[in-house]
């Protein structure tokens, strides 16, 4: 065969192949050959069959179909970064050797090709006999490039500067620390540096930022943990702060469904909340009541025996204040927590007594960053009218807070954190003059006849086993001290006891409670003690050396000058009615100590696997949701930060409907209601709180006035995008809905918040009128499949019609007994009415029957209508609105979806109808259905529920929430 001719067998293939391409091909096809043995291997000589080399031939091969098939999926086009967990993924650096696992860098370091060019011919040859590599990605060796001339003049620049910057603070602390008129270096003194003067009822400011992060945090403020959370979540824009705080919203990777684990079954959640409102409030106790007062708390708690341990310090309370003018509007949820009382000792002939004083009393207000002007407003007020003054200090920028929940939440933070043995608890001498009460039944007697009451620490380091917060007292407080935890970092998995004596001392401690009795003044409520700890935390490179110096697998030794930084532990449970849901721990700490116990947090090794999880703004609501929690402010649009959350969320779907081409919106005024009906009820993309309370026209002249109003002021013209210049971080809205006047953030036309607790008081009490503006929020159940959607359309049954409230109100009624059980895959179509035709009826008459029946209407289903069918009946009409959508999901704790929204009572409970009979106007069919409802509903309460957009409702049960 010629030289130059077409070869009938393919070329072999080179086994030392230099094309890329051609490598990667061998690997696969040699990765994809299975070894086998031909079949006279399992046969004798005499060709009898071998049992034993049969088996062994066969448990060769199974042993090559494995090893082939470990090694395709190896071989396959996957990088090594790819191979470690979702969650230590960081794709933007997947070229950066050092981003990956030690175990991995060898393989990634072959697949990442070096970003030096090859001159000439004997480089090529040592790059191509050392191994070629993938790419032409650069390995992350930024700091061993070449810089530029200009990279070069700026670097020696800085250098320069650099030198005198450090040369003239030498000589100014030089010239401090020395007398006036002393020269001698021997006889300088040092100065201790001067605490600040406590800022007195007046609003605080942050801390002044490193001066490379200065321009970044003028319109707002960073979070303790911001470095580390812009890394891994999905920030608020920088022109658009919430709250006048950069505040992450979602982590970057999916977190739906293992937020929800990590909460409910395995794991645990942590929050950075320092975003937090603190105030704290100090005076005489009598004085600190009377505010308290004011601001509508009940007189349970501050002179019963149900507040007794919450005043005296070892409880935390939870509710809502209110404005103490004559409307006495709701405000917002708070938490106040006291500071322990330390008891004066006196000595009286070897007997040790203590004596209560008149001395000053201290505590601590959180509120939500949304109504904390509101807040603080309010409590400067009633605390300069008592006498004597309470004294207000604004804590927001000195105390943060993290909150963690989840079965692995209480084992995470006794891994994380260190308690100091607290030398302040009451000596057993000074317990013996106090009545021992049951509370203190921890252990057993001793040979005194004593009962030793353990401290918190102590306690602290016993709930190991503890998989719940909410089994705790109810609003249970732990205060102690903690070492830095970088002297200890990484954290290792603490040893849960298994031993029938631990879950006995748990069960005990859960039962009795010992801090009750022995806890201490937390140290979080002393100015001076929070300053300490923040600026006595060592330096990162110091930590490092004494890491360096102690022994392999061992922790540094402590020293004296090591801080100790004050901690409240706050155990909060769910409500009664969700009582089966996880609680959670608020954790209270300097603002400069966060991160320190932040990172020890977020390593620790959990012993069902895994670290705890991060969450941000959208998981808080999402736990909120599956709890049956209202989330604060987005479902009290009654409330002053309710409403303007409102208005923020309006303004970001009215922009996200205008960036929509029209082909692909919702054309409002196109919208099918039914019975002729077209057109949405109010604005589409919101909450229409004015078109359900003023009606139609009164919403159309109300936004007609307000347009002519700013058109005269001239607030239209001014941009709505531009943030608003101020220095001063003393507004708790961000700069998006700043432009919104003090009159527009106020519930406009009289709407008001009202709880759920209050209605049945309020309802029996005809002498106290519920004003036809109040709000309250309620829960609503789907009884039809469906989605509802946040500004979905709330009614009440159809009061006007009723044979439409007889169509709805069968939606809800069960199917007859005598129909079979379906599968639920099953749906029943409507049937014609079938015509009987007898044997004797001629053929020309059958066929008249049967195209009679296929001309007649469609006969009703046994199973109730499905959305979208002819029979389904239509929505009520516009009188009939109630209420609005403020949060709709998927529930997976329950596995359907659910939605929060709030209702006009008025209507909702159907006052208005019996108050029009009453002054003799149209009420009476509104008022026989309204009596129908309450006969054929059994006592639930039903509604139809209708996204907005859509003309078809949906059928469901709400009730009262909150």
């Amino acid at each position: 065969m010629a030289p130059n001719g077409t070869q009938k067998r393919k070329a072999v293939s080179n086994p030392h192949p230099t094309n890329t391409w051609s490598a990667k091909r061998a690997r696969i096809l040699g990765a994809r050959t299975i070894l086998a043995q031909p079949p006279d291997k399992a046969l004798s000589k005499n060709g009898d069959l071998d049992v034993s080399a049969f088996v062994k031939a066969r448990e060769f091969e199974i042993q090559a179909i494995g090893q082939s098939m470990r090694e395709s999926k190896r071989v396959l086009s996957t990088r090594a970064f790819q191979q470690v967990p979702k969650d230590m993924r960081r794709r933007t650096a997947s070229h950066n050797v050092k981003k990956v696992p030690k175990r991995l860098r060898a393989r990634a370091a072959r697949e990442v090709r070096t970003n030096t060019p090859v001159h000439s011919v004997q480089r090529m040859k040592t790059v191509i006999g050392k191994g070629m590599k993938d790419d032409y990605t650069p390995t992350g060796k930024a700091r061993r490039r070449k810089p530029t001339p200009h990279q070069r003049l700026r670097l020696e620049k800085a250098k320069v500067l650099k030198q005198k910057g450090a040369l003239m603070k030498k000589k100014r602390g030089t010239a401090k620390k020395q007398k006036p008129g002393e020269s001698d270096p021997e006889k300088m003194i040092q100065i201790a540096p001067r605490l600040p003067k406590i800022q007195k009822n007046t609003l605080s400011k942050p801390t002044r930022p490193p001066a490379k992060f200065r321009k970044r945090q003028i319109h707002k403020s960073w979070l303790p943990t911001h470095l580390w959370h812009a890394k891994r979540a999905r920030m608020t824009e920088p022109k658009y702060p919430l709250w006048r705080f950069a505040i992450p919203l979602t982590p970057t990777e999916k977190s739906f469904r293992t937020t929800h684990r990590a909460t409910t079954m395995r794991g645990c959640v942590a929050w950075d909340m320092s975003f937090m409102g603190t105030i704290g409030v100090e005076g005489v106790e009598a004085s600190l009541l009377g505010a308290l007062r004011s601001v509508g708390v009940e007189e349970g708690m501050l002179h019963g025996k149900t507040g007794a341990k919450w005043r005296r310090g070892t409880r935390s309370w939870q509710g809502w204040i209110k404005e103490r003018h004559p409307d006495q509007r709701w405000i917002a949820p708070v938490r106040i927590v006291w500071c322990a009382e330390e008891a004066d000792e006196t000595v009286d002939e070897g007997v040790i007594t203590n004596s209560k004083k008149k001395t000053q009393r201290k505590m601590i207000l959180r509120a939500h960053p949304s109504a904390f002007m509101q807040v603080w407003n309010e409590l400067l007020n009633v605390a300069k009218m008592q006498r004597p003054q309470a004294m207000v200090e604004d804590l927001r920028f000195e105390i943060g807070s993290i909150e963690i929940t989840g079965p692995g939440s209480t084992e995470a933070l006794i891994g994380a954190l260190h308690p100091i043995l607290d030398t302040k608890a009451p000596s057993k001498d000074q317990r013996q003059t106090t009545q021992p009460t049951t509370d203190a039944l921890t252990v057993s007697p001793g040979d005194d006849g004593w009962i030793d009451v353990e401290t918190p620490p102590t306690v602290f380091a016993q709930l190991a086993t503890l998989t719940n917060p909410a089994a705790l007292p109810a609003n249970a407080i732990l205060a102690f001290n903690v070492t830095d935890p970088r002297l200890h970092h990484p954290p290792r998995t603490i040893i849960t006891p298994n031993s029938k004596t631990a879950d006995e001392t748990l069960l005990s401690h859960l039962a009795c409670w010992p801090p009750d009795q022995t806890q201490p003044p937390a140290d979080i409520f002393n100015h001076t003690k929070r300053l300490t700890a923040s600026r006595f935390l060592a330096s990162q490179k110091s930590i490092n050396r004494r890491k360096a110096v102690a022994l392999p697998g061992q922790y540094p030794d402590p020293l004296p000058k090591d801080p100790q930084i004050p901690l409240l532990l706050l155990a909060s449970r769910p409500t009664a009615a969700n009582s089966s849901f996880q609680g959670t721990w608020t954790l209270l700490l300097p603002w400069d100590c966060v991160l320190p116990v932040w990172y020890s947090l977020m390593h620790y090794p959990l012993s069902t696997g895994g670290t705890p999880r991060f969450g941000c703004l959208q998981e808080q609501q999402q736990i909120a949701f599956e709890q049956a929690k209202l989330w604060f402010p987005g479902e009290y649009p009654g409330t002053e930060a309710g409403w303007d959350w409102e208005l923020r969320y309006r303004e970001f779907e009215k922009k996200e409907w205008d960036r929509r081409p029209k082909g692909r919106r919702t054309e409002w005024e196109s919208v099918d209601l039914g019975e002729g009906r077209k057109g949405e009820i109010g604005k589409g993309w919101a909450c229409d709180w004015e078109r359900l309370v003023l009606g139609k026209e009164g919403a159309e002249a109300a936004e007609t006035a307000q347009a002519m109003e700013r058109e005269e002021t001239g607030l239209a013209s001014q941009p709505n995008d531009e943030p608003r210049e101020a220095t001063t971080h003393d507004a708790p809205t961000g700069a998006q809905s700043s432009m919104h006047s003090h009159e527009e953030q106020t519930p406009p036309h009289g709407i008001h918040h009202i709880p759920a607790a209050l209605l049945p008081s309020l309802l029996a009490n005809p002498s106290i009128p519920i004003l036809p503006t109040s709000l309250t929020p309620i829960h609503l159940s789907l009884l039809i499949a469906g989605h509802p959607h946040r500004n979905a359309r709330i009614y009440r049954l159809p009061t006007n019609s009723p044979s439409l409230f007889s169509r709805w109100l069968s939606l809800a009624q069960p199917l007859p007994r005598s129909n079979p059980p379906q599968s639920p895959t099953h749906t029943s179509k409507p049937k014609r009415p079938t015509p009987h035709a007898h044997k004797g009826t001629p053929v020309h008459e059958r066929v008249q029957n049967l195209a009679a029946s296929l001309l007649s209407p469609l006969a009703p289903p046994h199973d109730p209508p499905k959305p979208g069918h002819p029979i389904y009946p239509p929505a009520p009409a516009e009188e009939d609105l109630i209420g609005f959508v403020t949060s709709a999901n998927y529930d997976l704790t329950s596995g359907r979806c659910e939605a929060f929204g709030n209702v006009l009572v008025m209507k909702a409970l159907g006052l208005d109808v019996q108050q029009g009979q009453r002054d003799g106007g149209k009420g009476g069919e509104g008022l026989r259905s309204n009596d129908m409802r309450g006969k054929a509903g059994k006592g639930r309460k039903l509604c139809i529920i209708r996204n907005s957009g859509e003309g078809v409702g949906r059928l469901a049960k709400w009730d009262f929430v909150g």
